[in-house]
């Protein structure tokens, strides 16, 4: 369990420093578009919650779709999604704080965001339209059971309530910010 807490240290780490870089550019940047970097940063957080829970080291010999160092083959999926949703964090705090405030940014931005959700979209509504949802119910009731499993849909469900207020607040506050700077400059230059 050492390399877990190794890599994901190290990751952290790398993590860090790069938000420490842009700290000046964070400082400067307006209160609405620091609303919308900071919604990457729960993101993260639950990118490196996943790696953590699901990384299951295991020794060699690998086979492709079977065995990887992360565990069996859903376990190398959600780590590697663990650590997609960690950079995807960090990229998009930086792109909000750094990257020119336009409106093409803005959508850029909510392409971005909507291109990462659109997979959890679809997962959602087959749910809601196909799912066995009394099954699915019964499998998280007996997870939040134990106090672990409690406390892990709890830091879960945290994380994508600040990722989501936090997304849905900045993308909101930027967009009027946009806005009324374009009607400010059209009345400038009729």
């Amino acid at each position: 369990m050492w390399t877990v807490w190794l890599v994901v240290g190290l990751s952290a780490a790398l993590f860090a420093v790069a938000l420490w870089s842009v700290w000046p550019a964070w400082r400067a940047t307006p209160r609405s578009w620091r609303i919308l970097a900071c919604s990457g940063l729960p993101l993260a957080w639950g990118g490196v919650s996943f790696a953590v829970r699901f990384w299951k080291p295991t020794a060699g010999p690998y086979l492709a779709n079977v065995r990887y160092p992360f565990g069996t083959h859903l376990n190398a999926y959600a780590v590697s999604f663990g650590f997609m949703w960690l950079a995807f964090g960090l990229v998009f705090f930086l792109a909000a704080c750094g990257a020119p405030r336009s409106f093409r940014m803005w959508f850029c931005l909510l392409a971005g965001w909507t291109l990462a959700w659109i997979p959890h979209g679809v997962i959602g509504v087959a749910a809601a339209v196909a799912g066995g949802n009394d099954s699915s119910f019964e499998v998280y009731r007996q997870w939040g059971s134990s106090w672990s499993g409690a406390l892990t849909l709890l830091r879960g469900s945290i994380v994508l309530i600040l990722h989501f207020g936090l997304s849905v607040l900045g993308f909101g506050l930027t967009a009027r910010e946009l806005r009324r700077q374009h009607r400010e400059r059209s009345a400038m230059h009729p």
